[in-house]
């Protein structure tokens, strides 16, 4: 194939050179100036050079044209009278004449229709004088591993791929920055695969740093500085993308946890006057508190509960008085314990002791029966303790707590502080105020979460001096209808062999209430 011809120069190559009067009519004639679109697809298209190029076989080369011009020693500029020459021959050309790319006048092209450009030299008195200290090499592949968020590839997109196999290149790809783009491509995927395999492994985010380390280009700056388009483009209403900065602090462990559990419900009953079976119309009025405060930190545990129950209900009946205590219970329980050899299991002491605020009558009558301090007992043992915490992998908000305690030497002490109560009716002697017990006990607290609404208390306390017993054994129910709203069942059993039998249920005795009304936990 025929060379190309070469095309012809811009136009401010003709104005730079002397041109003649005389020659001024074939500038305007043979010369025509071509339209920048089509002079850049002249330029940029090999096919169609090659189909629109080739040449009259009434006009041949200028013989200085087939000779590809070369360089000076330096490589910086063309031979001044071989550029002259050329454009005093161009000048000669006819009318049609046919354009060319102007760096064929410099370079060779290869057959595949690419330019052959020159091999890259580099100008090492640059960097005369220069030491390590005034360089930096990295390979990026060895940076530190920062998290950039940028997951997505670089040419992602979501349109058919384009069609690319006619199109011509200027240059090859070799030289210019693809390799460079490829190679960025390689680091960014193997940094990828990376975080998705070693996640835990990545210690730092770009949220953990208030702005990375970058220097603006000058282009960067002549385009932020002179933009003409800025405040066209510019909204009313401005959000700005970037990430919001974030304040790292350092959270303190909690070692002491807090909670409580607080109910008011009411329960009411009415009977006309010709009920058939007859009854007595009552108001009752129920309060719950519960506080706890629980110590943890390494293998030592420390647990405070502080419980108070009161049932207050009116009394129509009672000559004496219109309302009446009925449940009137005040407790603390506490438990010191240090992990054991085995999990679950610790040395424990553990103290409970229970008495009551309000002073309590016998129906129509003056005769006191309990009052604060009269009676109080106090419980304390040393031995073991175990602890389960398990919550449900198939039902959401199930949990069940168990905390069990062994203590085989417990001491049980009885006072009543109140002289008007009688002593005998909590196994007292009646010339003593006091009595004091030693024995074993075994108490067992259970919480289970059924649902998120159901919850269910169970406490058991089981004493014995190996000549008497003493236990007490109390269910809570407490059914949630909302947060506030909740209805409650409440049982409590009741042995102590060491008081007076009653002649229906001997040694037991049995408390039982059923409330509706506010609930909140915390």
């Amino acid at each position: 194939m025929k060379r190309l011809l070469p095309l012809i120069l811009t136009l401010f190559a003709y104005t730079a050179l002397p041109v003649k009067a005389g020659a001024t009519h074939i500038l305007s004639a043979s010369l025509q100036v071509p339209d920048s679109l089509e002079l850049f697809r002249d330029i940029t298209d090999i096919s169609r050079q090659i189909e629109k190029q080739t040449l009259s076989p009434d006009h041949s080369q200028p013989e200085d044209l087939q000779q590809p011009v070369t360089f000076s020693q330096d490589n910086n500029k063309l031979l001044q009278d071989t550029s002259v020459v050329r454009i005093k021959s161009l000048l000669q050309v006819s009318d049609s004449v046919v354009y060319r790319n102007p760096l064929d006048s410099i370079y060779f092209r290869k057959k595949n229709g690419t330019l052959r450009l020159p091999a890259r030299h580099s100008n090492f008195e640059k960097i005369e004088g220069l030491t390590f200290r005034d360089t930096l090499f990295y390979n990026s592949l060895f940076l530190p591993m920062i998290f950039n968020g940028k997951m997505l590839p670089r040419d992602l997109s979501f349109y058919p791929p384009k069609d690319k196999t006619l199109t011509g290149s200027l240059i090859p790809p070799d030289k210019t920055f693809a390799p460079d783009l490829t190679h960025a491509d390689f680091v960014q995927r193997v940094r990828k695969d990376y975080y998705m395999k070693y996640p835990d492994r990545i210690q730092y985010s770009v949220l953990n740093f208030d702005a990375l380390p970058r220097v603006k280009s000058s282009d960067e700056v002549v385009r932020e500085t002179f933009n003409p388009f800025k405040e066209l483009l510019k909204s009313e209403t401005a959000y700005s993308l970037a990430a919001p900065g974030v304040e790292v602090t350092t959270i303190d462990r909690k070692y002491w946890v807090r909670s409580g559990e607080h109910s008011f419900q009411f329960a009411q009953n009415y009977f006309s006057d010709n009920w058939h079976k007859g009854g007595t119309n009552n108001l009752n009025f129920n309060s719950y508190q519960v506080l706890r405060v629980n110590y943890t930190r390494e293998k030592v545990r420390f647990n405070n509960t502080l419980e108070w129950r009161l049932s207050v209900f009116n009394a129509p009946e009672d000559t004496l008085r219109s309302y009446r205590i009925g449940n009137d219970l005040i407790r603390y329980y506490g438990d010191f314990g240090v992990d054991a050899f085995l999990k679950g299991w610790s040395y424990s002491m553990n103290m409970e002791a229970k008495s009551q605020l309000f002073n309590s009558y016998a129906p129509n009558s003056k005769v006191l029966r309990s009052a604060f301090l009269a009676p109080l007992y106090v419980n304390a043992g040393v031995g073991l303790k175990f602890n389960l915490d398990k919550r449900s992998e198939k039902v959401r908000h199930r949990r069940f707590k168990w905390d069990l305690s062994i203590a085989p030497i417990s001491l049980n002490y009885k006072y009543v502080g109140n002289d008007q109560v009688s002593v005998k009716r909590y196994g007292i002697p009646e010339e003593r105020r006091s009595v004091l017990d030693v024995g074993s006990t075994i108490t067992s607290i259970i919480k289970y979460d059924i649902t998120r609404y159901i919850t269910w208390d169970s406490r058991l306390t089981y004493f014995t001096s190996y000549e008497k017993v003493m236990s007490e054994f109390e269910n809570s129910l407490n059914m949630a209808l909302s947060n506030a709203f909740s209805t409650r069942i409440y049982v409590n059993l009741r042995y102590d062999d060491d008081v007076p039998p009653d002649p229906h249920l001997k040694y037991w005795q049995i408390n039982q209430t059923l409330s509706f009304g506010l609930n909140y936990k915390w």
